[in-house]
């Protein structure tokens, strides 16, 4: 199974022309397809997207409105799998969109995706908990596990701690995840290839082979 993966659109609809055609089995998106933004202007990129033939699994990002992004990837036939999870064949999908808010009183804005770290540990726990017979198992989620593709400009690190704790607890084969556009790149923690597919805004992509995860990356010219 080959795995075409996107995240972080920020809903520039036109720069993902250059991935049609693209030979792969299932679309996933890391979230931030959109730019906050309203309803209709979000449907262009939905349009776009629905030029793909592929079935799509998405997670939000923390610039996906609450307000209305999953009903309106579900009235376009994206299927999203925040806090649930998605069987194809031997393969479990799970997710967890939105980021970790670093000020609590933002947990439960309406708006916005934002949750705790014990909140992720304990969804994507019992999620990985309900797939754990099959064959490969894969993490889709926005932000990055805290010190694994998740350094910004200026050397921070910005990743998740719930997420490398569940990672390092629970070994899935593939941890999917974009929003530090500038930490593009896979590497290992432990046994799980955690993949940040980078800014599909900026024309980068990854095609990933489950069968031996493989990463090619993809460029726009």
């Amino acid at each position: 199974m080959r795995l075409l993966c996107i995240a972080d659109v920020h809903d520039a609809s036109w720069r993902l022309e250059f991935l049609k055609g693209c030979p792969a089995d299932l679309m996933v998106i890391a979230g931030d397809l959109h730019d906050d933004g309203r309803p209709e202007d979000a449907v262009y990129v939905l349009d776009e997207l629905s030029r793909f033939p592929q079935m799509k699994l998405i997670v939000p990002g923390n610039m996906d409105p609450r307000t209305f992004a999953e009903d309106l990837w579900r009235s376009h036939g994206l299927i999203p799998i925040h806090k649930s999870s998605f069987v194809v064949g031997n393969v479990g999908f799970v997710g967890m969109g939105g980021m970790v808010a670093r000020n609590p009183r933002r947990i439960g804005d309406p708006t916005r995706y934002y949750h705790s770290d014990e909140d992720l540990y304990r969804t994507l726990t019992d999620l990985l908990h309900s797939i754990r017979d099959l064959e490969r198992r894969v993490v889709v989620v926005h932000q990055p596990p805290r010190g694994v593709r998740d350094r910004l400009y200026n050397g921070e690190l910005s990743g998740s701690v719930g997420l490398r704790r569940v990672i390092e607890e629970h070994q899935p084969d593939l941890v999917i995840c974009g929003h530090i556009h500038e930490d593009r790149g896979a590497s290992a923690l432990g046994g799980t290839l955690v993949v940040n597919v980078g800014e599909a805004r900026m024309g980068h992509a990854a095609l990933i082979d489950l069968d031996g995860l493989d990463v090619e990356w993809l460029r726009a010219e």
